[in-house]
Order: structure tokens, then sequence, then C-alpha cells
């Protein structure tokens, strides 16, 4: 007598020992999730990073009086190592010279720490909208001048784009995991991928989770991800703009993140491996669903130059997890590598190769000996 189990039949006798198998088996796999962040177009030598865009604000702004609208220069000042001493002792111009007060607060602040997130200085001013003190009467105010800036950060970045070469790590590592079990998780707004390696990503599917510079239908997530407890307080606020820019209803413009959820769900056995994300708090909201999902495998951290990086990296997976268990899953960093920079020697290249092919390769193979095995003990 033979058991059916879906279309096909198996004899009671084996019935045990197939389950078993099974089970064994379960978590072999060729599906591949990666993780691309801004360290990824940082390492194509791509200006992307918000430091660098507000150097270019500033810097553009002296050269071609680009942004009048928004902010003009006090007289005599020529760079922005000028503007910022300027700022710092405390120039009445700073406030007198800038019509779009949030780039005046963004300037604010890298002239204090030379660092600056758009993203988390927007929400810490939403916050403060109902303060009389505020630069910013209410929600909508503030967000009419973020909307500025986020269409000259649209500009900056198509500028970017121009002009990269694709890497010859990359195009071996993107041939070696193409796959329809591959999924791209893209959180960046360039199109790198594409542009660059279109050859070597056929069968895998790219997903731009933030959205694209150039795509109405797709475009980009440009806002702040709030909790659910901090989604709450601004809801009691009783005014919609305060929910504008807010990223959980940004992704509802499109079907991005159902995407994700359905690989996720119906998906065993993932292998995440993370490239140029830091994996901060401000993707928290799609990075918890991955992180802590129970189809997570292993989660393989491809980091900057050193094991500082690596460690900033793996503390921020652990301030996103919500259970230890799920830490054990990450690549220790003696197991890890350094992700491929442009300017790599050709041994950083070679080193980088011989690294992943062994891993796509025992992936591959043990991927090839479940199916035989499923094929070998289920019969007609």
């Amino acid at each position: 007598m033979l058991m059916r189990i879906g279309e096909f039949f198996i004899s009671p006798v084996n019935l045990f020992s197939y389950l078993c198998r099974i089970k064994s088996q379960k978590n072999i796999s060729m599906n591949n999730l990666l993780i691309i962040g801004n360290g990824f177009d940082l390492a194509h030598n791509m200006k992307t990073s918000y430091n660098h865009f507000i150097e270019y604000l500033v810097e553009e702004q002296f050269k071609a009086n680009k942004f009048e609208s928004a902010f003009t220069l006090g007289v005599g000042i020529e760079n922005i190592r000028e503007l910022i001493n300027e700022i710092t002792n405390g120039n009445d111009f700073v406030d007198q010279n800038f019509k779009n007060k949030f780039i005046r607060d963004l300037i604010w602040e890298f002239s204090l720490k030379y660092w600056c997130d758009i993203e988390n200085k927007y929400f810490e001013l939403l916050n403060t909208t109902d303060n009389i003190s505020c630069f910013f009467k209410d929600p909508k105010t503030l967000n009419s001048d973020f909307e500025i800036i986020k269409n000259y950060l649209v500009e900056y970045l198509k500028e970017q784009e121009k002009e990269v070469k694709a890497l010859e790590s990359y195009k071996k590592m993107f041939n070696l995991l193409d796959s329809i079990e591959t999924r791209i998780l893209n959180f960046n707004y360039t199109n790198t991928l594409q542009n660059l390696y279109s050859n070597e990503i056929n069968e895998s599917k790219i997903i731009h989770i933030h959205g694209e510079l150039s795509n109405p239908i797709n475009p980009i997530v440009f806002g702040y991800a709030a909790n659910d407890e901090e989604s709450r307080e601004l809801i009691d606020k009783n005014d919609n703009e305060y929910m504008r820019y807010i990223k959980k209803h940004l992704y509802k413009r499109t079907d991005n993140e159902k995407l994700l959820t359905y690989y996720l769900e119906g998906t065993e056995g993932i292998n995440v491996t993370i490239f140029g994300h830091s994996c901060g708090l401000s993707d928290k909201l799609i990075l918890n669903q991955i992180l802590n999902h129970k189809n997570i495998k292993s989660i393989n951290i491809f980091y900057y130059e050193e094991y500082e990086h690596y460690f900033q990296t793996q503390v921020n997976i652990d301030r996103i997890m919500n259970k230890d268990e799920h830490f054990t899953k990450l690549v220790d960093f003696n197991n890890s590598h350094r992700m491929p920079q442009h300017n790599d020697t050709d041994e950083q290249v070679q080193d980088f190769i011989q690294y992943i092919e062994p891993i796509i390769s025992k992936r591959k193979e043990a991927r090839t000996k479940h199916k035989l095995f499923q094929s070998n003990n289920v019969v007609r």
C-alpha cells in the first residue's frame, strides 16, 4: 500500500525515514537574501553619504549660487570650513540667510559632528513643531522644507550614478548567486545593480525597498522609520501631516514590502548576506521582519576594511533582534570577509573570490543532493 504525499506516493515502511531525512535536510538551500546598503555604492567610489550631500549643497552654493531659493551665504565665506567656523562662532547670518530652515539645521548639526542623519533629524524636528520656540510652526511647514531637500538629494544622486564602473569581485559574486531562489533587497535609491551588473543578475529578483530615482511607479522612500509607540504618538496629534514622511506609510505606496514578506514566509533556510548596510535603526521596520524571521538560517556580514565595522553592524543587528537565539545565526568575524572596494588590488580581488566560491559551491551541491534525495525517495 502506498501513501499519498501531495501528488506523489510513498510506502509506509519508508515514511518515517523519509520524514526524518526531510527534517534534517530542511535547512539546506540556495535561498539567498542579499541586503544592499549605501556602503555598496560607496565601495564603487560613489559619493552617496548624507555627509557628501550636505557638503555638495554648500560647495555648489559657493560656486554657482545654485540653491539661492533655499539659502544664501555670508560675504567673505569661501568654503564649507569657513562656514562651519562662522556657525560655531555664533555668526547671526545663520538664521537670517536660510529660507529653508531644515537645511540650516542640517548644516548646523554637520558643523558640530561632521556627520548628520537627515531622516533622524527630520523626526527630531517633527516632534518639536508644537513647541513655540521651534522654527517650524506646524508639520506642514517642516514637510515643505523636507520635500525640497528630498528633491535636491534625488538630483544629486542622479549625478553620482554617472561614470561608475563595475567591480570584478561583484561581477563574480552576482554571477555565482544568480538563481530564481535569490532575492536582492536594495535599500539604495540608485540603480547601481542594474546599471553595472545586469549581465550577471538574470534570474535573481531585485526588490527596491526604498524606491528608485527615476521611477514614478516606485518613488523613493525618504523619511523616518517610526516604531509603533512613536507612530501612535504622532497619530494622536490628529494632524495627518505628521505621518506624511513616516516610512510605514510610505511603504504602502508600492507592493515592495509585500514581495519581501511573501519571500520570507514561503522560503525556508534563507542565507542572509549583508553588503554595505549598517543595520541601523533608520531601517528597523524592514530589518526587524528579516532578522527575527523563523526561516532565516544564517546572517553573514561583509564588513568595511576592519573588525570595528563588523562590530558596529553586529551590535546594531543585536539591537534589532528580539531573541538571543536569533543572534546565534550570525557568522562570526573570523569566518566573515571584508567588502570588495573600487581600489582593491588584484590580490584582494582573488582573495574575495577564493572566499566566496567554496561557500556558494557547497550551497549548490547541498541543494542538488537534497533534490536528488527527494526524487529518489518519492515515487509516482
